[in-house]
Formats: C-alpha cells, sequence, structure tokens
C-alpha cells in the first residue's frame, strides 16, 4: 500500500495527496479508497485468477532476496497484516486454542514434528521448541527454504510472461538510497512521470514509514550486529529473531549447538563467551547441517 500511496502522491499524472498515510506501527492502510485516483492498484494473491486472460499488464512485484529480508517477513507477515500485531511469540505466548486460526495450524505442526505428547486446547509450547522450530528453517540454504521458494514460484508464474512485470527488491525499504534509485528505474521502466524535483518530500515519506517500522528497523541492525561483529544487545526480541542468532552462530561454528533453553542470552558478548568456552568435548557435528 506504501507503493500505491507513494506513486499517487509523487507522480504528475495524478492528483494532489496530502494526506498522511502512517498507522502507528508503520503500515500504510489510513487512506481509504476515495482518497485514491484509481489510477494506481495494489492487490492481494487472486489476483493472477482475477486477471487470468489480461495481457500487458503494468504490475510491480515486490521480492525478497536475502536472509534478512526472509528474517523480516517472519513477523511482519503476521504483526503488518490487518495490522493485528500477532508475533512469532504468540506460538509459546498463548496456549494453542487462544491463538488465531493460521497461527494455531504452525503450533500445531510444531506439536506434530517435536512429537509432543499430551497437547490440550488450552496447553502452552515451550518457548525453546518454537525457538529452535524457526532456527531449523534458518540453518537451510536460502533457495532451500519454504518462502524462498514460494516466492521464486510466484515470480516464474506463466502469467506474468504475459505482462509488463517491475521486480522491485525488499532492499528498497530498508535504505533511502536504494529505493531511490529504483524507483527512479521503476518510473522510466512504467512511465510514471514521478516529480524528482521533490526529493526531499519523497526522502521525509520514506524516512517516517521507516521510523515507524520497528520490524524493519531491528532486522537491519540484527544484521549489521552479525556482519560487522558488533555488540548488540538482545532485550526485546521476538523468538524468531533470537532464531536468527542462534542459527547465524551455528552456521559458523559447525560442531556446536545452541542451548535449548527459555532464557535468551542477554547480549552479544554473552553469546561469544559462551563459544568460546565451549568444552572440546561436548564438540559435535551439528546434525541439523547438511
Amino acid at each position: 500500500m506504501f507503493m500505491k500511496f507513494f506513486v499517487e502522491k509523487f507522480s504528475k499524472k495524478t492528483p494532489a495527496i496530502e494526506i498522511d498515510p502512517f498507522t502507528t506501527i508503520g503500515t500504510s492502510h489510513e487512506p481509504l479508497k476515495q482518497d485514491f485516483s484509481g489510477l494506481v492498484q495494489s492487490y492481494h494473491s487472486s489476483f493472477i485468477n482475477d486477471n487470468r486472460g489480461e495481457t500487458g499488464l503494468p504490475i510491480c512485484i515486490i521480492l525478497p532476496s536475502t536472509e534478512k529480508h526472509f528474517l523480516y517477513l517472519k513477523k511482519a507477515q503476521w504483526f503488518r497484516a490487518g495490522d493485528q500485531k500477532f508475533s512469532p511469540d504468540t506460538l509459546w505466548k498463548d496456549a494453542i486454542g487462544e491463538m488465531p486460526e493460521d497461527i494455531a495450524l504452525k503450533a500445531h505442526s510444531i506439536v506434530d514434528l517435536y512429537d509432543i505428547k499430551e497437547i490440550a486446547h488450552f496447553s502452552w509450547i515451550p518457548k525453546f521448541v518454537v525457538r529452535d522450530w524457526y532456527k531449523m528453517e534458518f540453518l537451510k540454504p536460502l533457495d532451500q527454504t519454504y518462502n524462498y521458494q514460494w516466492f521464486d514460484t510466484l515470480k516464474k508464474h506463466e502469467f506474468f510472461s504475459r505482462q509488463k512485470v517491475f521486480h522491485l527488491d525488499v532492499e528498497s525499504f530498508f535504505d533511502w538510497n536504494v529505493f531511490f534509485k529504483n524507483m527512479t528505474v521503476m518510473d522510466d521502466f512504467f512511465g510514471l512521470d514521478l516529480d524528482i524535483g521533490r526529493k526531499d518530500e519523497m526522502k521525509t515519506l520514506f524516512d517516517k514509514g521507516l521510523h515507524l517500522d520497528d520490524i524493519r528497523q531491528t532486522c537491519h541492525r540484527i544484521e549489521q550486529n552479525l556482519i560487522n561483529n558488533q555488540s548488540m544487545s538482545y532485550g526485546d526480541l521476538d523468538v524468531s529473531m533470537e532464531a536468527y542468532i542462534y542459527a547465524h552462530f551455528e552456521k559458523l561454528n559447525p560442531d556446536i549447538q545452541m542451548p535449548l533453553t527459555n532464557r535468551f542470552f542477554r547480549d552479544s558478548d554473552e553469546i561469544k563467551q559462551f563459544i568460546e568456552h565451549f568444552p572440546n568435548w561436548y564438540r559435535r557435528p551439528n546434525p541439523n547441517l547438511g
């Protein structure tokens, strides 16, 4: 929805739009249908079926490409959808019977995978099990993960071979310079006639959305911490982000498995100390690494 608002606001082909699009969590769900000109459309997964006979449609597909992007989606897809603010932590904080239906299905798949016995309607899954479940996917090569393959299948769907398609990388929403560069390319591709003279306004809008989106900021901070070996406090991370950090260190140290405890490490220094002093006689090849 942010992309739709951005194009409507800054294209010379659409009427002026002055409202603030953002909710308190950085989603762009505030504008109503009557706020838009109708020249730019946004669609959900039914789009292909609804337009099966069409050709030459101008379509922008937003695609994740890095581990950071898929980490972001782990939380954002639940948290931002309909502004419901569901979190991966719901899988261990709520009883299975109290979870939304889609999340409860994930919970039951965890119960089956880990062969957890006597789980009742009002039972809880231990946090360390949920973390390990997320970690298992982060340990896989990216192109072998379910979410990567889903997006890869989507972009290769034969429907899009008959349309005018622009692939926009998710990194565009993490970095203003990447976003602006890609928007200028998309402007030329579709003939959007964006008013580039309003670049400062564009950046202000982009920066506000990023500032309100704690998930984007935290995912980027985690990535930079791990890449640059920086110090970082691990307070207030959800269980999927904890799992991402676990997977990172297990891939770097394939003879060490991170502890299966509800408590997570306090900060990056504590986890480095754990690895540095891990006894040699406990080291074993990690069965989850191919």
